[in-house]
């Protein structure tokens, strides 16, 4: 039976530029291309642990405790990065947002977008990736976490990181008991995102932005619904939502897009060989194969076909 260890580094105390490499490796599959910006010395003695599994991947890093910056270009995968500062404040610049977020706090972000996270007491950084694939049948519950700071107290968020200490802290698993403890820390998300929705200000602009795209998840196997479909429902006109999508940096179009060629990717990594692409394609909204395939290929850099060859493989 397959052993998973998690990666623990930096006992040797790492000069500067190995320590970067290490940093900058670990990031690259959680927050893409990261550059590491260090205000007063270097990142020379950095130390963490690193845990990867198929559908969950989390990291601890142990910068000195210096104002730094992490500068992120973001991933191709639309899923989910949970941060958190546990020495200091961090500040969060997602697109066009700013965002405080208090020590221990948590924040859930896109992980397929450009970030500028800045910790200035440096100190503990925590990270976790959730694919997009593994997000696939919660995407509209988990509406509610995102880009809101959740406080340290919430006991949905405890157990939690308590989940993801343990995974991170054990010597080993077998893939039986890394499967089920992923399974148990998915299980939290829509419990988590229950607790944060009960808390939130109905009227926000960000909680308006949240039932637009929790409408646009339960028509993405519609391939005929259309931005005024979505104005009509949520009772405000197209050029509105339109804006709402401005701000995050891109359209509703993309966006719609963006969602389904993601689902679909999921699915293909799930399913197999069980299902046909061309059903795949028609039950995330594409009404034509063959734009499917392209647009999938120029969004993923590999055909649907290949990438099941490869997931098989």
């Amino acid at each position: 039976m397959e052993t998973i260890r998690p990666l623990k580094f930096g006992t040797l105390s790492l000069p500067d530029s190995e320590s970067r490499i290490v940093c900058r490796s670990i990031l690259l599959d959680m927050l893409g291309d990261a550059k590491i910006a260090v205000e007063d010395g270097d990142l020379a003695g950095v130390t963490g642990l690193f845990w990867k599994y198929v559908s969950l991947s989390l990291a601890t890093l142990y910068f000195p405790k210096v104002s730094l910056r992490l500068t992120t270009n973001g991933l191709t995968d639309s899923g989910i990065v949970i941060v958190r500062a546990m020495d200091g404040p961090l500040f969060v610049h997602h697109r066009r947002r700013k965002i405080d977020v208090a020590r221990s706090d948590v924040i859930f972000l896109p992980a397929d977008g450009p970030s500028e996270i800045t910790l200035p007491e440096g100190g503990r950084f925590d990270c976790a990736h959730l694919p997009a694939y593994a997000l696939a049948s919660m995407r509209e519950l988990l509406a509610p976490l995102m880009m809101q700071p959740l406080a340290a107290d919430c006991l949905p968020l405890q157990l939690l990181t308590s989940y993801a200490g343990y995974l991170l802290r054990q010597e080993y698993q077998s893939e039986q008991d890394a499967g089920m403890m992923v399974t148990h820390f998915y299980d939290l998300l829509p419990v988590l995102a229950q607790h944060a929705g009960s808390t939130g200000a109905p009227d926000t602009p960000q909680n308006r932005i949240a039932s637009v795209k929790a409408y646009i998840e339960r028509q993405l196997a519609n391939g005929s619904f259309s931005l005024t479909d979505v104005a009509d429902n949520e009772g405000i006109t197209p050029r509105a939502i339109q804006k709402f999508f401005s701000r995050e940096g891109t359209t509703f179009s993309r966006y719609v897009l963006g969602r389904r060629l993601s689902l679909a990717k999921g699915f293909i990594l799930a399913e197999g060989p069980s299902m046909p692409i061309s059903q795949i394609a028609y039950n995330v909204g594409f009404n034509d194969l063959s734009y499917f395939n392209r647009t999938f290929r120029s969004r993923y850099g590999v055909r649907p076909s290949d990438l099941r060859r490869l997931a098989s493989a």
